[in-house]
């Protein structure tokens, strides 16, 4: 039994000796690396920095610092650019371990296979699945606290996948939702402006990777963010990122959808201003919802400053009194609210001369006074090409038009009135001209 003790004591001692002498190796081996990493010599720092990895165990690894695993992506990065053939790869190979071994040391799955998803797009992209696999698995795991540059890389590698048909639109899609998401969280939530910049530029880049996809059709923004905006209608961040992405499609079919019209409401009633109320004008216009559009149309000039751009809305307002509701008198007045605002708007006198003629065809008891409203018709054209001169092509066409109509010097023989007369021409227009006779 003493002999047993003995021998156990011995044993004991051994391993506690052997443990001493590997701490004491360690300890001299990474204050040598150490030493060339500082000088940024890292093809000395590696041998020993490799003998520091390979014997970094979990013992190990509770009386040392992480730098072994800080540093060793520098120092083995500089090692690969140096080599060539086999020896490249094997150091590849290492830097690849290097993220498995502090997952397994340290944890932090959620960081760690991320970068190592990074460093294997790096050096063999040719394995874009596993890559591919890297980064869900690490969005999984890390939700919106994975990495910017990692989400961004995800948002690559999906669409060269969905590229090669090797995910569904409808995967790509969701990813990008995700994706965009977390970034979105992550930019709020960040204090320094440097590194929001960055995630930002992040989002941005994502962004327009998915927009430019043959994935972002309107149906699938559509698809994707509905569900989304129904469970949180009053969240503007969202319905900005709507907007902004049915505007890229570039489509009525994307600006005047449902989602886009409500989406768009909730930011103009968040932060309500005149460009915001005209665009939900002009779709409500091509939606054929006339009451709605007159209403932020309305809202739209009110809120308007520029003179030019309020002119425009004006405009567009008398457009829709004019073909979509048949009110001629409010087409005239806000064309000529139009020209209040802007004498040089030709296009409202445009507009006037096309209401006199769709609208004044009832105004005069006979025959020869209903062609007396062509001259009033044709002093809009005149004046609108004399205001601007983009609208002189389609002004001359129309003044050739309406001149022909104009009633003949003998018509006017039997009334008793001399060309140049000054006229009056009654009904809901009630405006003066003077008298023109075809010869």
């Amino acid at each position: 039994m003493k002999v047993r003790t003995l021998i156990l004591m011995m044993v004991a001692g051994m391993l506690f000796s052997a443990s001493v002498f590997a701490q004491d190796d360690f300890t001299v081996n990474m204050s040598t690396y150490t030493e060339f990493y500082n000088q940024k010599n890292y093809k000395d720092a590696y041998p020993t920095w490799k003998w520091c990895f390979d014997n970094c165990d979990d013992k190990v690894a509770e009386k040392t610092t992480k730098n072994v695993f800080i540093q060793g992506p520098t120092i083995v990065e500089n090692v690969i650019a140096t080599r060539e053939g086999e020896a490249r790869e094997a150091a590849i190979d290492t830097l690849l371990m290097i993220y498995d071994k502090r997952i397994a040391l340290y944890g932090q799955e959620g960081t760690y296979l991320g970068s190592k998803a990074i460093m294997l797009n790096k050096y063999r992209p040719e394995k874009s699945t596993e890559v591919y696999d890297m980064l869900t698995r690490t969005f999984e795991v890390a939700g919106n606290n994975t990495a910017y540059g990692v989400l961004k890389l995800y948002m690559i590698v999906a669409l060269n996948r969905y590229n090669k048909e090797e995910i569904s639109k409808e995967t790509l899609v969701n990813i990008y939702s995700s994706i965009a998401d977390a970034l979105a969280a992550q930019s709020e939530k960040e204090t320094k402006e440097d590194k929001k910049a960055k995630i930002d530029e992040a989002a941005a880049t994502v962004e327009d990777l998915f927009v430019n996809s043959s994935a972002a059709d309107c149906k699938s923004i559509i698809d994707a963010f509905s569900p989304k905006f129904e469970a949180d209608p009053t969240n503007v961040e969202l319905a900005k990122k709507i907007v902004n992405l049915l505007r890229k499609g570039n489509s009525d079919e994307c600006k005047l959808s449902d989602l886009y019209m409500r989406s768009a409401i909730v930011m103009y009633e968040n932060e309500k201003s005149s460009s915001a109320a005209h665009a939900i004008g002009q779709a409500y216009f091509k939606r054929g919802e006339s009451s709605k559009a007159e209403q932020y149309y309305t809202e739209a000039i009110s809120l308007e400053e520029d003179a030019s751009k309020k002119a425009d809305m004006y405009y567009e307002l008398g457009l829709l009194y004019f073909t979509s509701m048949n009110n001629y008198a409010k087409a005239r007045q806000a064309a000529r609210n139009a020209l209040s605002s802007d004498p040089n708007c030709g296009k409202a006198y445009m507009l006037i001369g096309k209401v006199y003629a769709a609208g004044g065809k009832d105004c005069g008891e006979d025959a020869f006074q209903k062609k007396c409203l062509y001259w009033l018709v044709v002093d809009q054209f005149q004046k609108a090409k004399n205001a601007d001169p983009s609208v002189a092509s389609e002004a001359n066409q129309l003044i050739a038009r309406y001149s022909e109509h104009f009633p003949s010097a003998q018509d006017a023989f039997w009334v008793d009135m001399k060309e140049g007369q000054t006229v009056t021409i009654g009904c809901w227009i009630n405006e003066t001209t003077t008298a023109r006779f075809i010869k």
